[in-house]
């Protein structure tokens, strides 16, 4: 399950806030620190709930009571290439301008990267004349997709209704990174409320969705920058509501559905940092920066299930801001 670890986390954890990134990001001021990261990091923020808003459903039948599904749940979600940069205006910074003397300049993101080096330099007040060269992304080169997955169990309750509950334990998917998820989800049936329904070739219910991702790095173990206690958490909060439609064929069945997705994440670097340059030079900084973004959007699914037996497997995918492929395996009766 490793490699299916929600890459999003870490990258707000600890790729994001690497120890060298945050030191040349505290270094252009603090609020110039807490500017730039919001920019760098929104991108990010919106993935993370684009992706595990994926993952929900494969069919708008809900189990009979007690009967149930495990089963293992895969997503690849596309970064399209404006969601790879953002652009930094120095009138919006302190004391700060672009080495080459442009004031706007388009800059990588974590999911983006630079052709250059993009250096800026501190114009007034303690440490006018430093430069410090800005982070790049994830890698030397832009990031496409991004993969996640967890685990995921059904169960059939009373009055056409399903309980879903999806899952990934504590895990140090890299070094000095822990990432978590756990959410829980129900799915009713409206096929039977209706006496006509019944002879429809098709079958119709909604669900509602909550996912809770949580992340932490811990940055003492290789700090470059004197101090204690020092880490990043990321929490993230989504929520899912749709509508699903779905064949009722007995071997292949196809599904679709309309959703709205929102959510918010809140990532935060915590402990002291003794700056060594800039504007904050022999300051002792303390939780110096958080990062707070929200996304919402529409989402359309359409997909394919196939069942052998008690095992079954579905591909769909989801037209969305962050468009996704997801693929399920499961186990059940």
């Amino acid at each position: 399950m490793k490699k299916y670890t929600l890459l999003l986390a870490l990258l707000l954890t600890r790729v994001g806030f690497s120890q060298t990134d945050i030191n040349q990001i505290l270094e252009i001021g603090l609020d110039n620190a807490q500017k730039f990261s919001e920019d760098y990091f929104d991108a990010a923020g919106e993935s993370l709930i684009n992706a595990v808003s994926n993952g929900w459903y494969n069919s708008a039948k809900v189990k009979e009571l007690f009967h149930f599904e495990v089963g293992i749940v895969g997503n690849l979600s596309f970064i399209r290439e404006e969601k790879k940069s953002f652009v930094l205006d120095t009138r919006e910074y302190n004391n700060l301008a672009f080495r080459n003397g442009t004031v706007r300049q388009t800059v990588g993101n974590v999911f983006g990267a630079n052709q250059q080096d993009v250096a800026v330099v501190i114009t007034d007040g303690v440490g006018a004349g430093l430069e410090v060269v800005l982070p790049g992304g994830i890698s030397d080169s832009e990031m496409g997709v991004v993969p996640s997955g967890f685990l995921q169990a059904s169960m059939g309750l009373i009055k056409s209704t399903e309980i879903k509950l999806r899952f990934l334990p504590k895990v140090k998917a890299i070094e000095d990174a822990e990432v978590q998820l756990y959410g829980i989800g129900f799915q009713h049936e409206f096929t039977d409320w209706v006496f006509p329904l019944k002879r429809w070739p098709v079958r119709l219910s909604g669900l509602v969705g909550y996912t809770n991702v949580k992340g932490s790095y811990d940055i003492d173990e290789n700090s470059q920058i004197p101090g204690e206690d020092q880490k990043v958490e990321l929490n993230s909060n989504a929520f899912f509501i749709t509508s699903i439609v779905s064949t009722r064929l007995p071997v292949l069945n196809f599904y679709g559905g309309i959703g709205y997705y929102f959510g918010n994440n809140d990532a935060e670097v915590l402990g002291t940092y003794q700056v060594q340059n800039g504007p904050l030079s022999s300051q002792t900084l303390t939780d110096p920066i958080s990062v707070k973004n929200k996304t919402n959007g529409v989402k359309a699914t359409i997909g394919a299930k196939a069942q052998f037996g008690v095992f079954r497997a579905n591909l769909d995918y989801s037209l969305q801001n962050f468009q996704n492929l997801s693929l399920g395996v499961h186990f059940g009766w």
